[in-house]
């Protein structure tokens, strides 16, 4: 939900306000309905709106400006009408959006205060003038993207990298020293970006930037690792989470347009149909589904079957399923729509394919989607945690489960990154996520580790993905499961809540919470987790994919060739193609970074001119 861009003015610079409407409107595909510019001191803000709450007075419409801060914000805050209740008795209220609530809040209580009274997914600006401090605020789970990059006498921020392009003197210039954290994990992590001048705001961090002298400090007001101190909790734990997920779901269905939900055939989107279809609000629901060809990887009969037992339990209301299939010619199309959306290397395969689907969605006229991102983060949901568990116990040393954290399933392709990026980095030793591993790995119980590891790390690409493709549909996706109390209450939950190791059941208080409310078929409640499918993994062994691949990676002008060791690039691609080498992710991240060098970075779009290939 809408996007922002700032700049700050230091030693009396002048703002360039051509250069920065320009960077606002590369926003556009996030705020469609309506746009805005205010200036205060040296500070100036733009913003662009996606109408989702109060659509009919001008409370919501942003930068908020008055004589002593400006705010621009992107999400939603769940709780702001029980806010504005309290508010209501210190200041006066005109509309009724969580963005005047925001706005409110900040002016009477501060920074520190708001962040402890506010639910939800959010990054904002506030500019603050008697303090002459602009605060940076993100989320505490990252489902809100914020950058900035200080340059020359400003500094400048963002919802997305985009942007900053349209400013002189930024450069496209790829973050090489940190490329290797990317092809080991799919992502630039921490601060750190795929762009050598830009800087990532954290998640449950803020940056505040003194409008005077221009100093910058960083402050945590959030800690993922502090929610795993064990507190107490209810004797009922199934009848307490039922009542957090339920409480979480139905905040998360405040909207005045149309809202509906992704579907997968899992538990987790399952739980988060079921609560929503409870809502006695909720006599219609559409729900949307991303199907795949091969047969052996679709879950369409499970969400058929979740869907029939609903209709059958809720009689009264309606219910319906929309699936979508895609084509090699029409994911490659999405996948060049996804790389500029993300303006970073595609972290999954899939991503286009949750952009097909959505768009479908947006078409229908839906502007809300739920879904149950950060489940399996939160209840130890993944294969790749059971077998870090199991080779904790063989393996005792501290470096060898810190690489079977960081690495995960990519172990094999240790080698073959390190030949392939050369001396030109830092090294894994220097990223965000090892550099906490070697910090923390003493400090918590493996379990533990792998949870917060997942939570802190792992789940930032999924959120980037969520945010970036719901709006470049011009749509909100909100994960459910990612409210703060529930967050807090499934982090405080005992390992064997989650796991049971007789059987390799994961998720095991969720599926037990499902089984004894009767909350869906059996078949679901027990099936093997399969995950987010695609058929890329399929195309990309097909002729013509293998040509264009090869041809990528052969590019002189390509990325492999021009910023790390292009010849052995080719030697992993001719060993994956000609040999058939188990090497299918970090072919697709190879893949990504090609294309994203092209679409985004310093590469030749005229590469693609053979291809058909539409823009």
């Amino acid at each position: 939900m809408c996007g922002f861009f700032g700049s700050i003015s230091f030693s009396g610079e002048r703002h360039n306000l051509d250069l920065i409407s320009k960077a606002i409107y590369r926003l556009r595909h996030r705020g469609p309905d309506d746009s805005g510019i205010k200036k205060l001191d040296n500070v100036i803000f733009g913003h662009r709106r996606l109408s989702i709450i109060d659509l009919n007075t001008d409370a919501a419409k942003q930068p908020v400006l008055n004589s002593n801060s400006i705010l621009a914000y992107n999400g939603m805050i769940y709780n702001f009408r029980k806010l504005k209740n309290t508010l209501s008795q210190i200041t006066i209220l005109e509309g009724n959006s969580d963005t005047e609530v925001l706005s409110k809040c900040l002016e009477n209580y501060g920074v520190n205060k708001t962040l402890s009274l506010i639910d939800g997914m959010f990054a904002f600006a506030w500019y603050c003038k008697k303090k002459q401090e602009v605060y940076l605020v993100r989320d505490p789970m990252g489902e809100k993207p914020l950058y900035w990059a200080k340059l020359n006498n400003f500094v400048y921020f963002s919802s997305e990298m985009k942007s900053f392009f349209e400013i002189k003197d930024f450069s496209k210039k790829p973050n090489i020293k940190y490329i290797d954290d990317y092809l080991y994990t799919q992502k630039i992590n921490g601060s750190k970006t795929i762009y050598d001048q830009i800087n990532e705001v954290e998640p449950g961090e803020y940056i505040k930037i003194s409008t005077n002298n221009g100093t910058i400090s960083r402050k945590k007001y959030f800690s993922i690792e502090k929610t795993f101190q064990k507190k107490k909790l209810t004797s009922d734990k199934v009848e307490e989470l039922s009542k957090c997920i339920e409480k979480s779901v139905i905040s998360r269905t405040i909207s005045d347009v149309p809202i509906g939900c992704l579907l997968s055939g899992g538990i987790d989107s399952s739980l988060v149909l079921n609560f929503m279809i409870q809502d006695q609000r909720m006599n219609k629901l559409n729900c949307y589904m991303a199907d795949v060809k091969n047969q052996n990887r679709s879950e369409s009969k499970d969400a058929a079957l979740v869907l029939n037992f609903l209709k059958n339990k809720y009689k009264h209301k309606q219910i319906e399923l929309h699936t979508k299939l895609n084509n090699f010619p029409n994911y490659f199309n999405l996948l060049i729509k996804t790389t500029k959306a993300f303006d970073e290397p595609v972290h999954f395969g899939n991503s286009p394919d949750l952009l097909n689907i959505v768009s479908q969605a947006s078409k229908d006229g839906i502007k809300v989607l739920l879904s149950g991102e950060g489940s399996d983060e939160l209840f130890f949901g993944y294969d790749r945690m059971i077998r870090s568990l199991k080779f904790s116990r063989l393996n005792k040393s501290k470096k060898s489960l810190m690489e079977e954290i960081y690495f995960g399933a990519g172990k094999k392709n240790v080698e073959l990154v390190k030949n392939l990026c050369g001396t030109k980095i830092n090294g894994r030793e220097s990223s965000a996520p090892w550099l906490w591993l070697d910090k923390n790995i003493n400090k918590f119980s493996v379990d533990e580790l792998l949870l917060i590891f997942s939570q802190k790390f792992r789940l930032q690409t999924l959120l980037q993905r969520q945010d970036r493709v719901g709006m470049l549909c011009g749509l909100e996706l909100r994960s459910p499961f990612l409210n703060k109390k529930l967050i807090e209450f499934a982090n405080a939950l005992n390992f064997d809540d989650k796991f049971l190791e007789s059987s390799n059941t994961t998720k095991l208080i969720l599926k037990n919470m499902a089984k004894n409310k009767n909350l869906m078929p059996n078949q679901i409640i027990q099936k093997k987790k399969i995950g987010f499918n695609s058929d890329i993994t399929d195309w990309l062994r097909e002729e013509s994919s293998k040509y264009l691949l090869m041809n990528l990676v052969r590019d002189k002008k390509g990325f492999f060739n021009n910023y790390l060791n292009g010849e052995y690039a080719n030697k992993i691609v001719n060993s994956y193609i000609y040999e058939n080498k188990d090497v299918d992710t970090l072919i697709w991240s190879m893949f990504s970074i090609e294309i994203w060098h092209r679409v985004c970075g310093e590469g030749d779009i005229n590469f693609f001119d053979n291809y058909d290939i539409k823009f």
